[in-house]
């Protein structure tokens, strides 16, 4: 079930008060139509009604996809609770009643871009676990090219003519790209296989990556 509230939050600008709706929980099978203001932002938006400033609003919230089998708790600075109340968690969050599908993927994710990120992985039907791995390989080369050049992070990312790549940010605000290859992708899921299969981790970031590869090596 999709959950919301009120709250009245305040422009960073001229100080006016304004009503914002806060999703506590998102079930798309209930509101399908929030799929799309959750993928292009909207739902974290807030105007104000006085002077037209756009503030962009973060709060935890679940987002629940039963026609995919997944549920993403997106949580600023998950505390090991909620990451181990996700872990143990076999219903909706908000009514026990409803039970999660068999094999619901159940992830976390702790800042926007990562959320984001997932929200594309889902819509593209890859395994957000193989494209952390690739992800840390890609980080690897990168990094043997030029070990001058210091990379924050790295989110697959897809542009507006519909091509995906990975998005690469850079020391000082700065932004590159590098291919997504789907041969890569597929080589990594058949190496991985066995680490792969097991689905238990519901934090699925670089720590996860580079601790597999260890387990594999």
């Amino acid at each position: 079930m999709s959950k919301n509230h009120n709250e009245i939050i305040k422009c960073p600008e001229c100080q006016t008060e304004g009503d914002f709706k806060v999703w506590e929980n998102i079930n798309t099978s209930d509101d399908p139509e929030l799929k799309e203001l959750i993928r292009s932002g909207q739902l974290f938006m807030w105007k104000c009604p006085k002077c037209g400033n756009d503030c962009i609003v973060f709060y935890p919230t679940y987002y629940h996809q039963p026609e995919d089998k997944m549920l993403i708790h997106y949580i600023p600075d998950a505390p090991l609770m909620a990451i181990n109340f996700m872990k143990t968690l076999t219903h909706d969050p908000y009514d026990e009643s409803i039970k999660l599908e068999k094999g619901c993927r159940k992830r976390v994710v702790t800042d926007m871009n990562s959320f984001r990120e997932k929200l594309l992985i889902l819509d593209h039907g890859y395994d957000d676990k193989v494209i952390e791995l690739q992800k840390l390989f890609l980080l690897a080369e990168l990094q043997k090219a030029d070990p001058s050049k210091k990379i924050e992070q790295i989110f697959l990312n897809r542009e507006k003519d519909g091509t995906t790549n990975f998005a690469i940010k850079i020391e000082g605000d700065q932004w590159g790209r590098a291919e997504f290859s789907s041969g890569n992708y597929e080589h990594i899921a058949k190496t991985f296989k066995a680490a792969l299969a097991d689905d238990k981790e519901v934090l699925i970031n670089s720590d996860w990556a580079l601790a597999t590869i260890e387990k594999q090596m």
